[in-house]
C-alpha cells in the first residue's frame, strides 16, 4: 500500500458528501442493480477514499456509492477507510482518484472531462498534458484538454447519455457548438432510436446542412410533419426508423438529385435492358457518367462473352 495512505475505520456520519471531486455529478449515489449485487455477494472490495478536514470530520474524495451501500445496505455506522495525506501533491492526490476511478473500468468522455477540470483548478496544463492524458488513453495534445473539457458546457442530460454511451465524443464535440434547442432535440432523437455512430454523424451532418441552408433551426427541422410521423410511427422498429429519417434528410439536402433520380429511372425502364445488366448514375449525379453493369453467373461466362465481343471486333476492324 502507499505510504501516501493510510486505513483507518472512521465514523460514516463524520463524512462529508459535498460534490467536490466527484467526476460524475450527473448521476445519483443510488448503486445500479448489478453494483448491489455485487456488493450484496462479495462486498466492498476496496474502501472509501476520504481527507480529513480541519474540524476533524472527512471529506468523502472517491467511492459515493461504496458508502451509500454501506450506510443503507449493510447498516454499517462505522468502516475502514483509506485517508489522503492534507499535505500531499496535487498530481498525486489527483493520481489517487484516478487510480480509483479506473478500478472500475476506463472512464467515460464526460468523466475524463470533470476530471481534467479538476485538474486544470490545481495543475499547470504542461503537467496536466504530460502526467495525465497518456493515463486517460489520449495523446499528448494540447488541443484534447481543451475539446474535452469543453463537454462540461452540455446539459447534465447530454452528460449522462455520454456517460452512458449514446453519444460518442466525436459527436459530443459538435453538439457543444450548437445552440441548446438543436441539440437537446439531436440528442433526445439518438437517446430514442439509438442509430450507430456513423448514422448519428450523418443525421446531424444532414440537418446541419439543411437548417444552415434553409435558415431554419435543427429543432424546428424535426418538428415538421414529415419528420414527426417517421419518429412517432408506431409500427416501424428503431432501425427501420432510422433508415426513413435518413432518407428524408438526403432528399430534403439534395432536393433536385431527387427529381433528376425519377427522370433517370423513367428513361431506364423504357430501355428495357435484359435483367442481368445494371445503369446507374454518379452519388447524386455530382458527375454526368453513367455506368453500365453487366452481371454473368461466374468467371467462365464472362470470359466467353468477352472473347465473342473480341472476336466480333476483329472480324470488323
Amino acid at each position: 500500500m502507499s505510504t501516501q495512505l493510510s486505513l483507518k475505520d472512521i465514523q460514516l456520519s463524520s463524512i462529508n458528501t459535498t460534490q467536490l471531486w466527484n467526476i460524475h455529478p450527473f448521476l445519483d449515489d443510488t448503486p445500479s442493480p448489478a453494483l448491489q449485487q455485487s456488493f450484496t455477494e462479495v462486498g466492498i472490495l476496496h474502501p472509501p477514499i476520504v481527507q480529513q478536514a480541519q474540524d476533524g470530520t472527512f471529506n468523502l474524495i472517491c467511492g459515493r456509492k461504496r458508502l451509500y451501500a454501506l450506510k443503507h445496505y449493510f447498516k454499517q455506522t462505522s468502516w475502514h477507510c483509506l485517508i489522503i495525506q492534507p499535505t500531499l501533491a496535487p498530481s498525486a492526490f489527483l493520481l489517487n482518484i484516478l487510480t480509483d476511478q479506473q478500478l472500475n473500468g476506463p472512464l467515460s468522455p464526460i468523466e475524463i472531462a470533470h476530471f481534467l477540470k479538476y485538474c486544470l483548478d490545481k495543475m499547470d496544463k504542461n503537467e496536466v498534458l504530460n502526467f495525465f492524458l497518456p493515463r486517460l488513453g489520449y495523446k499528448k495534445q494540447e488541443f484534447l484538454i481543451k475539446q474535452l473539457v469543453s463537454l462540461l458546457s452540455l446539459e447534465e442530460t447530454i452528460q449522462r447519455q455520454i456517460h452512458h454511451g449514446l453519444i460518442i465524443d466525436k459527436i459530443a464535440f459538435e453538439l457543444v457548438t450548437l445552440p441548446p434547442r438543436d441539440r437537446f432535440c439531436l440528442s433526445s432523437l439518438f437517446e430514442l432510436l439509438q442509430p450507430g455512430t456513423g448514422k448519428q454523424k450523418r443525421i446531424l451532418t444532414l440537418s446541419q446542412d439543411i437548417a444552415n441552408r434553409s435558415q431554419k433551426s435543427i429543432s424546428s427541422l424535426f418538428e415538421e410533419q414529415d419528420f414527426k410521423n417517421i419518429i412517432e410511427h408506431q409500427e416501424m422498429n428503431p432501425p427501420q426508423k432510422i433508415h426513413t429519417l435518413l432518407e428524408l434528410l438526403q432528399k430534403e439536402f439534395y432536393p433536385r438529385s431527387s427529381d433528376a433520380e425519377h427522370i433517370f429511372k423513367d428513361r431506364v425502364r423504357k430501355l428495357n435492358l435484359p435483367d442481368n445488366y445494371e445503369l446507374t448514375h454518379s452519388l447524386n449525379f455530382e458527375r454526368d457518367e453513367v455506368y453500365l453493369t453487366l452481371t454473368f453467373p461466374d468467371l467462365e461466362s464472362c470470359e466467353t462473352a468477352w472473347m465473342q465481343k473480341m472476336g466480333y471486333t476483329s472480324k470488323h476492324e
